[in-house]
């Protein structure tokens, strides 16, 4: 389950796309493949594997790319949207980009570091980046969010929360990622 939290209008999210769209990202997601040793990566690569996904680096349609703040991004970005939370800092921040025709099936998070994370008390929100478009999908858990506000935030219930993004339109998808430990 997903709750809105509000619209964040503290960052001109336009300005941010403009300087993104013409930038090659920081990696092209999946970042991690069966056999990688990453607790739950083997997991969900069984998973798309009998269900038919390929990955864009296998030519199917199963991909996203990845900006990262300091490489794509200043930092200061992250840290005025901890701000509008009511934060002082972050755990970890990206902004996602799905291409039209193109997907992220129905998965958790991996990290690289997940064993560090276990027991930790992680508080996860995302941000819609883009004018309402035709096609863009994000579901999250049994909460479909479709045609949502430049802006309008949500707090997840977890930060593994099941989830799936998919871009049936005509231009590319972003979402801002943000993770706070407690």
């Amino acid at each position: 389950m997903v709750k809105y939290v509000g619209n964040c209008d503290v960052i001109d999210w336009k300005l941010l796309l403009k300087q993104l769209q013409d930038q090659a990202p920081a990696y092209v997601g999946p970042r991690h493949k069966a056999g990688d040793p990453v607790d739950g990566v083997d997991e969900l690569a069984e998973m798309w594997k009998n269900a038919g996904y390929k990955t864009i680096h296998e030519g199917g349609n199963a991909g996203w790319d990845m900006y990262l703040p300091g490489t794509n991004f200043s930092e200061e970005i992250a840290l005025q949207f901890a701000n509008w939370l009511g934060l002082t800092n972050y755990t970890n921040v990206w902004i996602s980009r799905i291409h039209p025709g193109k997907m992220a099936p129905w998965h958790w998070d991996v990290t690289d570091n997940e064993t560090t994370l276990k027991g930790k008390e992680i508080v996860r929100y995302h941000c819609h980046m883009t004018e309402p478009e035709v096609g863009h999908v994000l579901i999250v858990d049994n909460h479909c969010l479709y045609n949502q506000q430049i802006g309008n935030t949500y707090q997840w219930d977890s930060r593994t929360s099941w989830h799936a993004g998919a871009n049936c339109g005509m231009t590319p998808k972003y979402l801002f990622n943000f993770w706070h430990c407690l």
